[in-house]
């Protein structure tokens, strides 16, 4: 599967979105991969989130060129790492290029997380330890009314699952924040359904997430700022979804705390396995 066409006109940046964990290929995956000359895991992955796309009606690997009119987002490149069973790794990303802000338009946490769980349950079983997203942050619309929407369905829904500690991580943030003030924004936004306090301050990302994750590398080059902030919090239920929405909170958090604030910061969201 080819990958995208880089189109940079009208863009602001790359966001860049993975989930970590343990998954489990089934062998026969792989091995029909190589018959149909797949040379790499990455490739497959790839074409697996690029054909899921199409499926949703969302920007792939098809839709890019030109970038029409109106487009939030275009799918860049996709893969992920499988060469280790067992292991935790950053099991699935994604990369993709985002217009800036569009009236209505939020960035695709969830779309893309949906796509790389979609791509995950295609090809075996996994269990998720962690998500990270770098994302930038002059591209970051005002999503609250959204995110009161999804509150709705942490209310209808998330009461029938186990609470869990989470640990959040901001890297690179404008050096301007407060994370007392961060946390009781993003605690806020939540509408009772996350709780949250500022958390020690050391460095590294959290357990569940990958030490260098895709994109991790760009961070040095477009952060917004110098700034590393922790956060603990608490959570009823587990999954792509739900640290795809924690992400949003804290990037709508930090927009409303660093307005137009150019450069990316990275949104790490981890757990340990049950």
């Amino acid at each position: 599967m080819p990958r995208a066409r880089r189109v940079r006109k009208g863009s602001v940046g790359e966001l860049f979105l993975g989930l970590h964990g343990v998954v489990d290929v089934d062998t026969s995956v792989l091995a029909r991969w190589r018959q149909d000359d797949v040379a790499e895991p990455a490739d497959g992955i790839n074409g697996l989130i690029v054909s899921r796309a199409d499926a949703y009606g969302w920007p792939s690997v098809h839709s890019s060129a030109g970038v029409p009119p109106g487009r939030r987002w275009w799918h860049l490149d996709a893969g992920g790492d499988w060469q280790h069973p067992g292991r935790q790794t950053e099991m699935a990303w994604c990369q993709v290029d985002v217009a800036p802000q569009l009236p209505g338009q939020r960035l695709p946490f969830l779309p893309l997380a949906i796509l790389l769980s979609d791509a995950l349950n295609a090809v075996g079983t996994y269990r998720l330890t962690g998500f990270h997203a770098l994302v930038p942050l002059e591209a970051a619309a005002d999503a609250r009314p959204a995110l009161a929407s999804m509150a709705e369905w942490q209310e209808l829904t998330a009461f029938r699952q186990p609470e869990r500690t989470l640990h959040v991580r901001l890297e690179g943030a404008p050096d301007s924040l407060q994370a007392d003030v961060l946390a009781a924004t993003a605690q806020e936004l939540a509408q009772g359904h996350l709780t949250c306090r500022p958390g020690p301050q050391a460095d590294g990302l959290p357990t569940g997430v990958a030490a260098q994750p895709v994109g991790h590398e760009r961070l040095r080059d477009v952060r917004a700022g110098e700034l590393g902030l922790g956060f603990d919090c608490a959570v009823r239920g587990w999954g792509p979804d739900t640290a795809a929405w924690i992400a949003e909170l804290f990037v709508e958090a930090l927009r409303q705390q660093s307005r137009r604030t150019p450069g990316s910061v990275l949104v790490a969201v981890g757990s340990k396995l049950p």
